[in-house]
């Protein structure tokens, strides 16, 4: 068994499921009344992500199969995935999720405008949320473990919507440097402008979701010995690059805020001068947005990849 297979896959399996959510739940919260913005706009990358998504969950079911059995994954037969997909958490999991994501694609191929995307948002939606169902969230026995289920699936649905939200942005941001007069910058200023609200909400569930999640996995009382462990570095280096990603957040709000509220202020105003005030700004305003969303972006992909390999280690230390 290679060691790196299984944490690579979950990497992409945590990838395209927050992306494939985010991409549909923040094209109908977010850019619904943006009519500017193409209807088939990220359609056929979201088509591809769709297809792959069920292939890369079998990939990953099986690669944890071989793990949990210490044996290849040549060596595997059919009487044995069909005992462990059929008889574990992992394998209901597995086989929810990925009826889920066959009816996410379908959404999106045979369905129509908000329709096919509100389906196909509630079936992404859906399976990410099957995540929680095995893994540290599965642990938890009792209420405690409904608990800890539903407060797992609200942390990754949050932080998909979160992450769907910067996508958008950045390929905007992208398109309005590429075809301005396709995609105007003060419409997507705006637009930006008032997801500020929204995107607080994110943070605050995300955060408040994270730290109950915590409590649950080792207790918070317990952090000093959990940060001695590999689990708990990588815990801190995941809470390091959430405060990055917030604090590019934060630049980008106030970039977009300011912008806005100065081509307010330059409306009363039809001279020339005027008008070459305000340019300037807004052609200065795109690319530190592009450059900022960029690092946003990135700092994500790390930190859903610190996510992919700390999550099936133990809090514990190991004795």
């Amino acid at each position: 068994m290679i060691d790196w297979l299984e944490p690579a896959l979950r990497f992409v399996q945590y990838v395209l499921l927050l992306g494939l959510f985010g991409w549909a739940a923040f094209r109908i919260l977010g850019l619904r009344a943006a009519t500017w913005v193409p209807e088939r706009s990220g359609r056929s990358t979201a088509i591809l992500a769709a297809a792959l998504a069920p292939v890369v969950s079998t990939m990953l079911m099986l690669a944890a199969i071989s793990a949990m059995m210490g044996q290849p994954l040549a060596a595997l037969d059919v009487s044995m995935i069909q005992a462990m997909t059929l008889s574990t958490d992992m394998g209901w999991a597995f086989m929810v999720r990925t009826a889920l994501l066959l009816a996410g694609l379908v959404a999106i191929l045979v369905a129509r405008k908000v329709t096919g995307l509100a389906a196909a948002a509630f079936c992404f939606g859906a399976a990410l949320m099957t995540l929680g169902w095995s893994g540290h969230a599965a642990g938890t026995e009792g209420a405690l473990g409904s608990l800890h289920r539903i407060s797992n699936g609200v942390h990754l649905l949050a932080a998909g919507l979160w992450l769907g939200a910067i996508g958008w942005f950045l390929h905007l941001t992208i398109e309005a440097h590429r075809e301005p007069g396709h995609v105007s910058a003060m419409p997507l200023l705006t637009i930006m402008h008032r997801f500020a609200p929204l995107g607080v909400a994110l943070v605050a569930t995300v955060a408040a979701t994270g730290l109950l999640n915590a409590q649950l996995i080792f207790g918070l009382e317990n952090s000093p010995v959990t940060l001695t462990t590999t689990y708990g570095l990588l815990l801190a280096v995941k809470i390091a690059a959430v405060a990055a990603m917030l604090a590019f957040g934060a630049h980008n709000a106030r970039l977009s805020r300011r912008m806005v509220f100065a081509d307010v202020a330059a409306e009363p105003t039809e001279d020339a001068a005027s008008t070459e005030n305000v340019e300037p700004s807004e052609a200065t305003a795109l690319p530190a947005l592009r450059g900022s969303l960029t690092m946003e972006l990135l700092l994500a992909f790390v930190v859903v990849g610190l996510v992919a390999v700390f999550g099936m280690l133990s809090p514990m230390m190991m004795t």
